[in-house]
């Protein structure tokens, strides 16, 4: 498991374990909302220096879209 997903779970409240690059984060987690989404722009901000506009942020659907982002 990547320092990343750790993170992302963290964000979500997950278990890493249950985390796969295929996650859709927003429909497979029971508990997502707005609030786990601007954390996990801060995280890219923060610990990988990658903006995100909004609506780049929506375009990605799975963690491996996220990871995707920050291994540009």
């Amino acid at each position: 498991m990547t320092d990343f997903t750790k993170k992302i779970a963290e964000i979500l409240e997950i278990s890493a374990d249950e985390l796969t690059m295929q996650t859709d984060f927003r429909k497979c987690i029971d508990n997502w909302d707005s609030m786990k989404g601007f954390a996990i722009l801060v995280l890219l901000e923060d610990d990988y220096n990658l903006v995100l506009e909004i609506a780049e942020f929506l375009e990605c659907k799975t963690i491996g879209d996220l990871y995707g982002r920050i291994a540009q």
